[in-house]
């Protein structure tokens, strides 16, 4: 079967609509599947260009990776993250404060950081390095009305890549994005598919492949953006999907386990079974 027909097959079994973007950072190769120029809700998918825009500003002097930020009561944000257990008044560093909003996307350090960098810097940022599609409307509050942030998996690719070759960002910047990234603890699903094998290390060796990515869920939606890093070559993926019937958070919601066929689909694509037994 060729890509489109594997991720058509997918597409068949998914309740909802789902769009695959990717880009091969090597050879420029680029698989595209259903809606990719289209906005899609975000959900915490918009915490990556808030990070690049925040370590821009630190970059340039605005702010300062140890500048402590404080939790405000006008933060607080229910959901994921841990910050909206702990006390208001809580004063931690703009860099633990990053570290929050991308490892286990922290609602309240997010509110945090958009309070501190601005949201309308986050959209001028998108603005100008082409990201035409994706705009940040409000802080994160689920009692707010109108939606919260929209992107396409084409911006998320080009904002991935940009942190990649560290165009968008300084060498030093982009360094901390993708250690950032890297850390994320919801990102299974650009793995749960995966070779066990390649992404798993042993007492001697490091793993073979590493995933770099951000994940957003809400209700009928799941995303997931990032690069995945290979010995044979890097990649950088972007699966947004919407209208979902399992409305469920949960790790077994029908997206969680029906995309990851699409991202391993993109991974066999990219890094065929043949090339890795060489």
């Amino acid at each position: 079967m060729t890509i489109q027909e594997q991720l058509g097959a997918v597409q068949e079994q998914f309740s909802g609509e789902f769009a695959v973007y990717a880009e091969h950072l090597e050879t420029g190769e680029v698989i595209a599947f259903g809606a990719v120029e289209e906005p899609h809700l975000t959900a915490s998918v918009m915490k990556l260009p808030v990070l690049v825009e925040a370590l821009s500003q630190c970059h340039q002097g605005i702010h300062r990776l140890d500048e402590l930020l404080e939790y405000r009561a006008d933060d607080f944000v229910p959901g994921s993250g841990v910050l909206k257990d702990l006390t208001a008044g809580l004063r931690l560093s703009f860099r633990d404060a990053l570290m929050l909003m991308m490892t286990i996307s922290d609602n309240l350090a997010t509110n945090m950081v958009l309070r501190t960098v601005g949201i309308d810097q986050v959209n001028r940022l998108c603005r100008e390095w082409g990201l035409t599609q994706t705009v940040v409307h409000r802080k994160i509050a689920f009692d707010q009305p109108g939606p919260l942030a929209f992107t396409t998996p084409v911006d998320l690719v080009q904002l991935l890549r940009g942190i990649y070759h560290e165009t968008m960002l300084d060498p030093q910047s982009s360094a901390i994005a993708m250690d950032m990234l890297a850390r994320q603890e919801y990102n299974t699903l650009l793995t749960r598919q995966m070779p066990y094998e390649l992404l798993e290390g042993t007492d001697d060796e490091a793993p073979l492949v590493k995933v770099l990515s951000k994940s957003g869920w809400d209700v009928g939606v799941v995303n997931d953006a990032g690069l995945v890093m290979t010995p044979w070559g890097d990649y950088a993926i972007a699966i947004m999907s919407e209208h979902c019937q399992d409305h469920r958070f949960h790790v077994d919601q029908e997206a969680h386990v029906l995309l990851p066929y699409a991202a391993r689909a993109v991974f066999d694509h990219f890094v065929p079974e043949s090339e890795r037994h060489r």
